[in-house]
């Protein structure tokens, strides 16, 4: 297998990896939009607070919108285009957003507990802050993202990419990380504290140390640093 480089970002406080986020125009909404809107061009929009809660979104397009604050809890937008958007605060608790693009998205501090993320691309995403205790992230990229006091504890994020990623401060007690990549990958005081490593591979990670894997466990496919190891997982 020939490996490739990752693009490595600069980052600067609250600014995406692609320096900005999409600018909305000024057009009007309604802030109930809870309904069906399948395939809804919304790119560019200021949606700021719109409550979308329990709508039907499949494939809409939010590229660069303005959606902080805004509500999606329960909703469904698989498939749905959020990149460049600016999503910080905004709530996206138990919303389905199955294969969702993310990339250079802002999600500072988001609350995102208990959705289903998986798939989704976080390609250059800032993170901040943001919840997704017990959401499902599993096989989704974040690559070059940015993950500071980031809550992933009890997430399913089996398969996930963190190459070239800054994870600062995050907590990822009790995850499911069975085939996690992190090549390149920044760590800094990050809880693994009974987190499954099983079959991961954190050999190219950065800054990780025996403190930040305290707790955790995983399997004889586990790759860590040199002189790191993890206990095996006990078979339930």
């Amino acid at each position: 297998m020939i490996s490739t480089d990752v693009m490595a970002f600069n980052w600067g406080d609250g600014v995406s990896a692609w320096g900005k986020v999409g600018r909305p125009n000024s057009v009007t909404f309604s802030r109930g939009f809870s309904g069906s809107c399948i395939n809804c061009d919304l790119a560019g929009r200021n949606l700021g607070g719109a409550r979308l809660n329990n709508g039907n979104f499949v494939g809409a397009q939010f590229a660069g919108a303005q959606m902080r604050r805004a509500e999606l809890d329960g909703g469904n937008f698989s498939n749905s285009d959020f990149s460049r958007a600016d999503l910080g605060f905004a709530s996206l608790e138990s919303a389905h957003i199955f294969n969702g693009n993310f990339v250079g998205a802002t999600l500072n501090n988001t609350e995102a507990s208990g959705a289903t993320l998986s798939h989704g691309n976080f390609t250059g995403a800032i993170l901040d802050n943001a919840e997704f205790i017990g959401a499902n992230l599993a096989y989704s990229n974040f690559t070059a993202s940015r993950a500071r006091s980031t809550e992933f504890n009890g997430s399913n994020l089996m398969g996930a990419r963190f190459d070239s990623a800054e994870i600062n401060g995050a907590d990822f007690s009790n995850a499911n990380m069975r085939g996690v990549k992190a090549n390149r990958t920044r760590f800094s005081q990050v809880d693994f504290t009974g987190a499954n490593l099983s079959g991961a591979d954190l050999s190219g990670s950065i800054g990780l140390n025996r403190s930040q894997l305290d707790g955790a466990c995983g399997d004889d496919k586990t790759r860590l640093p040199d002189g790191l190891s993890v206990p095996p997982c006990k078979k339930r």
